[in-house]
């Protein structure tokens, strides 16, 4: 049996809800102003329910949503948790607290995905993924999803979509911000961020940290093969040499410069930890790997000069230097048949980035035009294989009209993108949004991608449970996606109404899938030519300030073409709903519901990953709020929170069968100054 959640802190969640009730008539937002005596006496009054039109929010892109940081503030979200709440996003995880996760979008492996911070690619060039457990939320203001093509900006790479990371930057006043959390598994985490303005200087220094012994229980699957089941003997066990510890810190500086504005930026992160692979065997240990251990340094700084400005070029000017560094050392002593395994891994990529945009009339409307180019260069050293240098250079123009007062927006790129040991290319793009009113908004947009196959894809060692393909094909794909949005101030008693609706297609060849070869052993192939498509859903709608209701669904069918055969690692079905009672400045009870579909693991579906549904559930209140304590006065706001997360203790695996934990119960404190 899993380790059920401790009666404490499903009574701490309970407590903080009884809090909130009671606390409720001095801890709402801004009270209604009262009316002057006499003013309305004999007036009767009338609320009038229909429906009212709304306006829908800018986006950056044909096809971009941004989510706030804040907006899920003292729920000890992770950046994994706050990318699962968007329609067509999936995180995949390889275990609980700390360890690896990966995002795909619209059914892409993680490596179609690029991620960028504050504009500059954070993607690894081993992996050409990127762990999100390194990435501290506390830390990040917003979060920019682009789904469909993204290599008219990126290039290699942006096949599924983009995901662009902005840091907090400087408060006008002096802002500290602290959070503490513990819970299962004895995991603890903490952040600190600090940012000021003095003298035209912008600054601003963040720490988070994590330790977690990370051991937990967890069912075994049962295989099917040749249609007859074979369980694993015993039916459950446990997660050893799963602890980590992992620290991460952010630096900014910003300063007027040069008639623009100039920002030296720097985010490090260190983890250490074991790494028990895949559970691949019988008895007590399940063939975990007991003894083996990773430690991961990595660095990335960026020197960022921008001006304002859009008459002319050179007014609206945009340039970045940065350096990338990561060290990798994996060890394995206890390896069966071969020695024992200790390989150490130094990668860099340097690299500058330059925009300029202008707007000019162009038949009597101010059109938008765009410039850009890049280069940078990977540098991989390793003890277990030959040194490698890898070149990248690329160009974009990008055009923006619109038309008939931005009734119409016409929009079309083009980048000539090169990578060596790879021929250049040609990656198009075009894209509209119509929006006939403010509250309705029709937008689409269709582009080419690629991306070359990382280091890692191409040369990984042997390592018993990894091993690289040096003879894989680059990925070449279509992206096409159109969307329809509604937004309604007013709807009955309802108010702020979003209804989405969209189809997306993927055809892509050659792509680049891990995968279960043998028991033991996850190695990348080309998949041949496939196609992903289908839909996206999300709606959301308020009832007063006090119940807020967001759902979203995707369907996504990822089939080769030759056979129609299914591609592995890939659900069919993604459904998220959140609920939300309370006023969020106040105090808050949330209720989240994911559902994951069957997912392939091997080629042929010898071995699924079962359906699974998941209830997390959180409660938070602000004692800074209530009016009969004196924390107002002291802080600007102090939460105190409570979490359970897979509330009915369902049997999860992920990723490629990673098992996942139980219920697990998390409780912290977060202070503003």
């Amino acid at each position: 049996m899993r380790r059920p959640a401790p009666i404490g802190f499903v009574a701490l969640v309970a407590l903080v809800a009884l809090v909130a009730l009671v606390a409720l008539p001095s801890a709402g937002g801004a009270a209604r102003p009262h009316r002057e005596q006499g003013v309305w006496e004999g007036v009767e009054e009338v609320e009038v329910l229909g429906v009212r039109t709304g306006r829908l929010p800018p986006i950056p892109g044909a096809s971009t949503d941004v989510l706030f940081a804040d907006d899920f503030q003292a729920e000890n979200k992770s950046l994994a948790d706050l990318l699962s709440e968007s329609a067509g996003v999936n995180v995949r995880a390889f275990g609980g607290p700390g360890d690896r996760s990966e995002v795909s979008i619209r059914g892409s492996t993680p490596s179609q995905v690029v991620v960028t911070l504050d504009g500059v690619r954070a993607n690894s060039i081993l992996t050409g993924g990127l762990d999100l457990s390194r990435l501290c939320l506390p830390l990040v203001d917003r979060v920019e999803i682009t789904r469909g093509a993204g290599s008219t900006r990126e290039g290699s790479g942006a096949v599924g979509g983009v995901v662009n990371l902005v840091t907090r930057a400087a408060d006008p006043e002096p802002t500290t911000r602290a959070q503490m959390t513990g819970g299962a598994f004895d995991t603890w985490k903490g952040s600190l961020l600090h940012s000021d303005v003095r003298g035209g200087v912008e600054y601003s220094a963040g720490y988070c940290g994590l330790k977690t012994d990370g051991d937990f229980e967890f069912a075994r699957p049962t295989e099917r093969i040749e249609g007859v089941d074979a369980p694993f003997e015993p039916d459950t066990t446990k997660r050893f040499n799963n602890d980590r510890v992992q620290h991460g810190g952010s630096l900014a500086v910003a300063t007027p410069f040069a008639g623009g504005r100039i920002r030296l930026s720097d985010y490090a992160t260190y983890t250490s930890g074991g790494e028990p692979g895949i559970d691949s065997g019988n008895g007590v240990s399940a063939g975990q790997t007991l003894q083996a251990r990773s430690h991961d340094v990595s660095n990335l700084v960026q020197l960022r000069f921008e001006r304002a400005g859009s008459e002319r070029l050179g007014h609206a000017f945009e340039g970045q230097l940065y350096h990338r560094f990561e060290r990798s050392h994996f060890r394995n002593p206890d390896v069966v048949f071969r020695d024992p395994i200790d390989v150490d891994v130094r990668l860099q990529t340097l690299g500058l980035r330059a925009e300029d945009r202008i707007t000019h009339p162009l038949f009597g409307q101010p059109q938008e035009f765009a410039v850009r180019v890049d280069a940078s260069q990977d540098w991989l050293r390793s003890s277990e294989r030959a040194g490698r240098v890898r070149p990248q250079a690329g160009a974009a123009i990008e055009e923006r009209l619109p038309l008939f007062a931005r009734r119409l927006t016409l929009g079309a790129g083009l980048r000539l993108d090169w990578t060596d040991g790879f021929d250049p290319q040609l990656l198009p793009s075009a894209g509209l949004v119509i929006a006939p009113w403010s509250w309705i908004r029709a937008r689409g947009q269709v582009g080419r991608a690629y991306r070359a196959p990382s280091f890692d894809e191409l040369f990984h060692p042997d390592e018993g449970f990894l091993r690289g393909n040096p003879d894989l094909s680059p990925e070449d794909a279509w992206n096409f996606d159109v969307a329809l949005e509604f937004d309604f101030a007013r709807a009955g008693p309802f108010t702020h109404l979003r209804l989405t609706g969209g189809w997306f297609r993927r055809e892509i060849d050659e792509s680049v899938v891990w995968v279960l070869i043998n028991p033991r052993t996850i190695a990348p192939i080309n998949t041949g030519s496939a196609t992903a498509q289908g839909f996206e859903l999300a709606a959301s709608i308020d009832w007063t300030r006090f119940l807020r209701l967001a759902a979203n669904h995707t369907r996504t069918d990822s089939d080769r073409d030759a056979t129609g055969e299914r591609l592995p690692g890939q659900a069919r079905e993604e459904t998220f709903v959140r609920l939300r009672v309370g006023p969020e400045d106040a105090w808050k009870l949330v209720a989240e519901f994911e559902h994951v579909g069957e997912i392939l693991v091997s080629e042929g579906g010898s071995r699924r990953l079962p359906a699974r549904s998941v209830w997390n559930l959180s409660a938070s209140i602000d004692l800074a709020r209530i009016d009969a304590l004196p924390v107002g006065r002291l802080v600007e706001e102090l939460w105190l929170f409570a979490r359970i997360d897979n509330l009915t203790d369902q049997a999860v695996r992920d990723s490629i069968s990673f098992p996942q934990p139980g219920r697990n119960a998390t409780a912290g404190v977060e202070v503003t100054f």
